[in-house]
């Protein structure tokens, strides 16, 4: 069953995904522009062990093992326009070539472990022979495993995201910490009051 990631409502569509070892991809495209203008994305690692894959959410391409890589953690994200209609000869092939690829959350020089942006690069909702992607790679010699979420984003209002110029910042904040202060803090306030 293959979801549909791309949501036009308030709620958020959030799952698991594996990032293949050696250069191996997850990757999503879509058609329908007018879906996906106004979202925006978040990608963060998780543990490797403590979470299953959700089936079905996206593609994954498999990665070249005859390269040689290290072990790490992270990933790049980037984002690029292409053709969607299938090239039948060689002409069609080299025509249908992917444009300008949007690298998120500065992820073209390092690899990272977190990114939260909008989407970037859409092409315009009128051009109906273009695809719009996603792919999330692993640069790395270990498979891994991503959280991803797709919501509403709020701050745009440019109709084909292709000049944005708000990009993404890696965000390395462990909400874990957020969770355990405010817990602590309701403890103290439960046990004064009580």
């Amino acid at each position: 069953m293959k979801f549909y990631i791309f949501i036009n409502s308030i709620t958020a569509q959030s799952e698991i995904i594996l990032l293949p070892a050696y250069d191996g991809a997850w990757v999503n495209c879509i058609t329908d522009i007018a879906v996906a203008a106004y979202q925006s994305f978040s990608i963060k690692i998780v543990d490797y062990s403590a979470n299953h894959v959700t089936p079905g959410f996206g593609d994954y391409v498999h990665g070249d093992s005859s390269i040689e890589y290290s072990q790490g953690i992270g990933f790049k994200a980037y984002s690029y326009v292409r053709s969607s209609i299938t090239p039948n000869t060689y002409t069609e092939l080299a025509k249908s070539k992917a444009s300008k690829i949007h690298y998120y959350c500065n992820s073209y020089t390092a690899p990272i472990t977190q990114c939260d942006s909008p989407f970037m690069g859409l092409p315009l909702s009128n051009q109906t022979d273009q695809e719009w992607c996603l792919d999330i790679f692993n640069p790395f010699n270990n498979s891994q495993k991503a959280y991803v979420s797709f919501v509403p984003d709020n701050t745009s209002k440019n109709a084909n995201n292709s000049d944005k110029i708000i990009s993404g910042m890696a965000k390395n904040i462990n909400n874990e910490h957020l969770l355990l202060i405010l817990l602590i803090l309701f403890q103290m306030l439960w046990e004064y009051f009580c």
